[in-house]
């Protein structure tokens, strides 16, 4: 694998993790205040495997929430390598953002408006417009935080 992209796969990795932690963790507020378990956005991944059982499951467990939490790590990590592509390794705060914000933009419209029904997040079950929104910011967020992390890490 050249190097170039063996570093655009790593910086996604870790980019993408803190984007999918930052997303779950803003899932689980909204769902929450949905008055849902925190568990439920999570579990509502798996309907892709296990359809409406997953979309009404509100306990923590692995089949439902170690599964999604799985599920949307790996995701955020695929976005991270589009994040990572738009930023390169350009760490300056605009073109971070501008790389985040695109990256949480285009995976919404993918997630929601291009992808059929069986593949999207299933977040939307739980969580209100607005906490679904919060959600791609924190993952939009997620993306800039690392990549800025990294920026200063090296200096």
């Amino acid at each position: 694998m050249k190097t170039a992209l063996r570093m655009t796969l790593t910086r996604a990795v870790w980019s993408g993790g803190a984007a999918g932690l930052a997303s779950a963790l803003a899932a689980a507020a909204g769902a929450k205040r949905s008055r849902c378990t925190p568990y439920a956005a999570l579990n509502a991944v798996t309907h892709c495997l296990w359809q409406d059982a997953a979309l009404r499951e509100d306990a923590v467990s692995v089949r439902y929430t170690g599964l999604g939490a799985s599920i949307h790590l790996g995701s955020a990590v695929f976005w991270g390598v589009l994040f990572e592509a738009l930023c390169g390794r350009d760490a300056r705060a605009g073109k971070v953002a501008a790389a985040a914000a695109t990256t949480a933009a285009v995976a919404y419209v993918v997630d929601y408006h291009v992808v059929p029904d069986r593949l999207t997040p299933g977040f939307e079950v739980h969580l209100s417009r607005q906490a679904l929104g919060l959600t791609y910011l924190a993952l939009a967020a997620g993306f800039a935080a690392a990549a800025l992390a990294r920026s200063n890490s090296a200096r």
